[in-house]
């Protein structure tokens, strides 16, 4: 199917959306009537029949950026020339900047011949025969832009404002601590997370420092607090680590004894984002944090913290910026415990792991492993599997794996519809009236679950597929041919032929290829 063949109706509802879903305040940003609206157009408008019809939906996203599973999928569509025309209910559907939004509609998609429709605006580019989207929609863009950033503004001064009543605003308790049952703004202290926090305090009260508290916990087999709060169902995959086995890290034992909340107070405001829209947040000033007293029952005294604190080293925290995008950043994995080697870079840079130094007696490999030491032996690694795969040994497997991977992909996109179809319907029951809001959230979690492990196995299959195509197309036998003769090894190298090098407790290291694991050393 080429890309004149397809016509994409992109949905999207947000938080806010949602919200004036259920005060019934509006109604027709929903995902049923936004599909109903441009269905409704399609049939209305004959010559749009001749396109082969799909969607692609983000439920609870934001407009002000583009940081959004389905517009990802979709832009990576249209890269890929898989889209002949896509369709949207307005405008802030597509997105709510508006300088964003016009360089898409004016120039990105014309260059790639793709057509837009914005319904309810009455916009249609097939028939503007080159003349740009004008001012109307970007005035129109420019009212949904300050739309955002008022709504932003709005609701960050009602956050401050409850942070200033002593309301607890974090996402999650900290360790010690669980919200109430009957109020999610208050904290209650949680017997099994308080007794290791009040044993935490009190080691460093009696002079032990951080290092020797981390490794006493790893040794006792003290719960993390990743542990503690998946075991109390709040589990959320970043707490889950990368082996089976969680560790106390240094960095979070600091973190606890540098905690005000455990005298009893909230503390709001230590981060803030960039911009409205943006991920990305940076610490403020100390100064500028809201702070109240006895919002909660106290776990410790102000006399155990401050004993702590004089026995432990006060930390600068630094500006986290970029991280130093070494040689094999983060491409070095310990075989043992899964986590990721630390780059030391010294005169001679070297990787070690952090894990052993952590417990004191994991199998992890327990030196160092120097880095031209491991450059010098991927390098003749890469040599040798290059020379290998121009010889045509991995090539003639190429086309059967590639039809195996293309039918395997298109199984997972087919139950990836059906999930994402199941959950307009649960939300269409709910705005009936036919469940519950606690059913509507139940059902939607366990068909997000569902959801993120199928993207999972997506993602697997495309990097895979991507890469298979790359080489049907020569593009990597010429790099091959290139990495045959030299005598360094690069970034570009590394990405584009390792997956992960394992180093094993006993010096091995092993580099997993797209598809193979080979020993080098």
């Amino acid at each position: 199917m080429n890309k004149s063949d397809t016509l994409v109706m992109y949905l999207r509802i947000s938080v806010e959306d949602k919200n004036k879903i259920k005060e019934k305040k509006e109604e027709s940003n929903s995902i049923t009537n936004q599909r109903n609206l441009l269905r409704d157009y399609i049939d209305k408008n004959k010559e749009l029949t001749k396109y082969f019809v799909t969607e692609v939906c983000d439920d609870g996203y934001s407009g002000t950026n583009l940081d959004r599973p389905g517009m990802k999928r979709l832009l990576e569509m249209a890269k890929k020339q898989k889209v002949g025309c896509i369709m949207v209910k307005d405008f802030s559907r597509f997105g709510r900047d508006y300088l964003m939004v016009g360089d898409y509609i004016d120039q990105i998609f014309p260059f790639l011949e793709i057509r837009f429709i914005s319904v309810t605006d009455h916009y249609d580019s097939a028939a503007c025969k080159g003349i740009t989207s004008g001012m109307d929609m970007a005035f129109r863009n420019l009212l949904y832009s300050y739309y955002s950033c008022d709504l932003s503004l709005k609701v960050k001064t009602a956050m401050r404002t409850k942070a200033e009543n002593g309301d607890f605003l974090s996402p999650f308790a900290p360790l010690g601590y669980q919200k109430m049952p009957q109020n999610k703004n208050q904290l209650m202290i949680e017997p099994e997370g308080a007794a290791i926090v009040r044993k935490i305090f009190e080691l460093a009260g009696r002079g032990m420092g951080v290092s020797y508290i981390t490794r006493w916990l790893n040794r006792e087999h003290i719960p993390t607090p990743c542990q503690i709060k998946n075991r109390q169902g709040k589990s959320h995959p970043w707490w889950e680590g990368k082996g089976k086995e969680r560790i106390w890290e240094e960095s979070v034992v600091r973190d606890i004894l540098r905690d005000e909340r455990y005298l009893g107070k909230n503390i709001y405001g230590k981060r803030e984002r960039v911009k409205v829209g943006d991920y990305h947040v940076h610490m403020t000033s100390p100064k500028d944090w809201i702070r109240v007293e006895s919002c909660h029952d106290p776990i410790i005294s102000n006399e155990e913290f401050a004993a702590a604190r004089r026995s432990v080293q006060e930390y600068i925290k630094r500006g986290r910026g970029v991280p130093a995008a070494h040689l094999f950043y983060g491409k070095i994995l310990c075989r043992a415990c899964g986590h990721s080697l630390k780059y030391k870079k010294t005169s001679n840079p070297y990787y070690c792991c952090m894990t052993w130094k952590n417990t004191g007696e994991s199998p992890c490999i327990k030196g160092y492993l120097r880095e031209n030491d491991l450059v010098e032996a991927v390098l003749s690694a890469i040599r040798l599997y290059m020379k290998i795969f121009l010889e045509g040994e991995i090539i003639q497997k190429n086309e059967r794996r590639i039809s195996d991977l293309q039918r395997q992909f298109a199984r997972v996109q087919g139950e990836k519809r059906k999930f994402q179809e199941q959950k307009a319907v649960w939300y269409e029951r709910f705005a009936d009236g036919k469940i519950s809001g606690e059913e509507l959230k139940k059902r939607q979690e366990i068909i997000a679950h569902k959801q993120d492990k199928l993207q999972q196995e997506c993602d697997t299959l495309q990097k895979e597929l991507s890469y298979l195509e790359c080489i049907a197309a020569g593009k990597v036998q010429e790099k091959g041919k290139d990495s045959l003769g030299v005598d360094k090894l690069t970034r570009g190298m590394v990405e584009m032929l390792i997956d992960y090098i394992y180093v094993y407790p006993n010096g091995a290291v092993y580099l997993w290829w797209k598809f193979r694991e080979v020993p080098v050393r």
